[in-house]
């Protein structure tokens, strides 16, 4: 019998793909059989290069934080933004939340909602026993279901949210797990219901940190100020505030990604909750503390992610790099997420306050095409160098000043 596609292993779906014996060999050089179980019809590994942000300080502590990213700046930023962060003792944590949640909902539409009230009210008992024995595992943790609640969305749609204490996972296999038993529960309304699934919303997984720099750090209260101005403008035109946002990411996704976590939902998350005031806006607010003469930031983000589980536990290098954090707890790793925001953050408006984005940002693209040209590791430098006291650069001009240092080297 013939195997489909997903049932052969990688070196038999690479023979089957219109490749060049070279194009074959490359992609086979990269196989993991460790990752060859986590994904279907998998074919090689895809790599993004990894970079530490060194002596980010958050709570009075220091951690070399991993970053996995292709965009070349932004590992450099983020290091900028902690330094300047740490002249005023580093970044520091504010709980707002007695525990992190995750969410589910079980979503009815042409639902009778007075039935619905009066089930969940009188079955409350039995719906936390279903949500128990669906997942003792995590109850035994001291997790669980912590508050079912209905939302009455439009004249047709309700949903039922399912509050769940994942502990130290992300928990979407728990939270589903929860649901489908909880689905069945509710069967006098399963004609009604459109299905069961978890929620990225994130808005129970908020995080808050903040961070002063004083003004002489920054070059001075003008920057200050312009950093001040350009957060206010982030609040209320949404242009900038994506792109604003998009740099703040830039350093949380890179961490969510080396971490093993979901950066999809990390992102799908905080621009919803970007938007929670009916108008899309920046995610951190900074302001003037003129008496100290301190520039004062802070960000609240949701983050939805674990510290184990899924991914996070079957990936080497995730757990390499949790080891690399000291093995954080989920809140803490939130904390460490969140503060390479912030910094990531402030590196990004004190560049378009002070520089100009573009001049550092280019600093580091001159390497990337330095690469493109063909040179060799020990040529990237020199030939980025070179490039950056240039008025203007394209391919050719770096493959000629290549030549050059060639021919100088020889």
């Amino acid at each position: 019998m013939t195997k489909k596609f997903y049932e052969k292993t990688p070196t038999e779906r690479l023979n089957q793909l219109s490749l060049t014996a070279e194009l074959r060999q490359d992609f086979a050089a990269e196989q993991n059989l460790v990752n060859a179980a986590i994904v279907e019809n998998y074919i090689t590994d895809f790599r993004e290069p990894e970079g530490v942000l060194q002596r980010l300080q958050v709570d009075g502590h220091f951690y070399t934080v991993p970053m996995a990213i292709e965009e070349p700046s932004v590992i450099a930023a983020a290091n900028n933004g902690a330094r300047m962060l740490n002249f005023n003792g580093g970044i520091f944590t504010e709980k707002i939340q007695s525990a992190a949640l995750t969410l589910g909902q079980l979503l009815f539409e042409d639902v009778n909602v007075a039935a619905l009230h009066e089930f969940i009210d009188q079955y409350a008992v039995e719906i936390q026993r279903v949500a128990d024995q669906a997942k003792p595992s995590i109850v035994k943790r001291g997790g669980g279901l912590v508050k079912v609640q209905l939302r009455e969305l439009s004249l047709k749609q309700v949903s039922v949210d399912f509050l769940i204490d994942t502990k130290e996972a992300m928990g979407a296999n728990i939270v589903n797990t929860i649901l489908a038993a909880e689905k069945e529960f509710f069967h006098p309304f399963i004609q009604q219901c459109l299905g069961a699934i978890l929620s990225n919303d994130g808005r129970h997984n908020l995080t808050k940190v903040q961070g002063r720099v004083p003004f002489a750090v920054l070059g001075g209260e003008v920057v200050a100020q312009k950093i001040a101005a350009l957060s206010r403008f982030a609040k209320v035109d949404s242009y900038r505030a994506v792109t604003e946002n998009k740099g703040i990411f830039n350093g949380v996704g890179a961490v969510v990604l080396a971490t093993g976590n979901d950066w999809r939902a990390v992102e799908a998350a905080g621009h919803a909750y970007a938007s929670q005031l009916g108008s899309y806006q920046s995610l951190s607010q900074w302001s003037i503390d003129a008496n100290q003469q301190q520039l004062v930031g802070e960000l609240v983000l949701p983050l939805p992610i674990g510290s184990i589980g899924g991914a996070i536990t079957a990936l080497p290098q995730a757990q390499r790099n949790l080891a690399l954090l000291e093995q954080p707890s989920v809140q803490t790793l939130r904390e460490i997420i969140a503060a390479v925001g912030l910094a990531q953050n402030l590196a990004a408006l004190k560049a378009i306050a002070s520089e100009g984005i573009q001049a550092g940002h280019m600093r580091m693209q001159y390497r990337a095409l330095a690469l493109q040209v063909g040179a060799q590791p020990h040529e990237v430098l020199p030939l980025a160098q070179r490039l950056s006291t240039q008025k203007t650069v394209d391919t050719q001009l770096a493959s000629q000043i290549l030549e050059e240092i060639r021919r100088h080297e020889s």
